[in-house]
């Protein structure tokens, strides 16, 4: 089958999980036989995109839309499935070709489902999304499920929508090494804490304040004042998201926190979460509906409903915790890696289409 990916980006620091993430779901769809065309808009630092390439497949890389959309489209024509990925600067435009395509199933992916389904329950728009909602697509799929996806029917026109969640790279989301400048008690990843407010206050500064002898390490970007000021948390607001391996290692307990808006929605298993399940940390997560379907609380992770759990969870011994890490580990390298997600990918497409072409 030819299938034609839009919303790639390269060269962008912000970009790199996203990039790392599709690259590795388009090489396994190539090592089964697909041919792949990966539509991918340049960033101001290509260097270290120019290594990967496409076994049977090709890379069509841009700086301005319309000078790629006219050999984009025709590709999109001949395909047995267009993908716009909607995200990026560009999504709206190619949602709008794959619409308008002749392939023969027109696809569209929503990376940001929970705060797409959040706006749609509350009547707003969503930049990345059709203006006109998402009828004409064959397929809508949704890095969230539950029942929240019928908002994408009810709200926004899809005719069939289905979820594919957020994957790990298992050759890149390896457990990484102690470091000294991170360690900590409890440590928390968060790119913007003002999207996760709730649970950073109820689950990280709280503690925070209730063990003063104990270190607590957060990373991300717009933190709160009291974080930055606190004694015993060391803030790092600008902080590599490539040395997250190494952050999560030298810590003695992770806090995956879920953003407002997934919380709320539910059904969303954070690339957050999954890779700190990836690198083997032990991990406590606040909780969401459709939780238990992902890790199994208690064996696998921690869950916490309140400040307690999170304090108790960082009295447990050490050997208990490492064990929970471990376990986690197994379970996503089984059922959350980029492979697995084209087999459930190729699952939906077949039933969708009725095979390959």
């Amino acid at each position: 089958m030819k299938i034609v990916i839009f919303g790639l980006t390269t060269g962008t620091a912000a970009d790199a999980g996203h990039s790392l993430r599709w690259r590795a779901l388009i090489q396994a769809l190539a090592i089964r036989g697909h041919r792949v065309i990966a539509v991918e808009r340049e960033g101001p630092d290509v260097a270290g995109s120019l290594a990967w390439s496409i076994p049977g497949g090709e890379r069509l890389t841009y700086t301005d839309w319309d000078s790629v959309a006219v050999e984009a489209a025709r590709h999109a024509d001949d395909s047995g499935v267009a993908l716009a990925v909607a995200h990026g600067p560009d999504a709206r435009a190619a949602a709008g070709l794959v619409r308008e395509s002749k392939s023969a199933r027109r696809v569209l992916y929503d990376p940001a489902a929970p705060s797409s389904l959040a706006a749609l329950a509350a009547g707003e728009g969503v930049a990345h999304l059709p203006a006109d909602g998402l009828g004409g697509f064959d397929l809508v799929l949704a890095s969230g499920g539950g029942p929240a996806l019928d908002l994408f029917r009810e709200k926004a026109g899809a005719s069939t929508v289905a979820p594919l969640y957020p994957w790990i790279v298992p050759e890149a989301h390896k457990p990484g090494a102690s470091q000294r400048r991170y360690l900590g008690d409890l440590c928390c990843v968060a790119p913007d804490a003002g999207a996760m407010r709730d649970g950073l206050d109820r689950f990280f500064i709280d503690p925070a304040q209730r063990l003063t002898r104990r270190r607590f390490v957060l990373a991300g970007g717009n933190l709160p004042d009291v974080a930055v000021s606190a004694p015993n948390i060391v803030a790092l607001p600008d902080f590599d998201p490539a040395e997250t391996g190494d952050l999560l290692a030298s810590s003695t307990l992770t806090l995956a926190l879920a953003r407002d808006d997934e919380r709320s929605i539910g059904w969303c298993p954070t690339g957050r979460l999954l890779e700190a399940a990836a690198r083997g940390s032990a991990i406590v997560s606040d909780r969401w509906e459709g939780l238990e379907s992902f890790f199994e609380p208690g064996r696998e992770i921690l869950v916490a409903a309140q400040i307690d759990d999170v304090t108790t969870a960082m009295m447990l011994p050490r050997n208990h915790l490492a064990d929970l890490g471990q376990r986690a580990r197994k379970r996503v390298l089984a059922e959350h890696s980029a492979e697995r997600r084209v087999q459930e990918l190729r699952g939906i497409l077949d039933l969708q289409g009725g095979g390959d072409d």
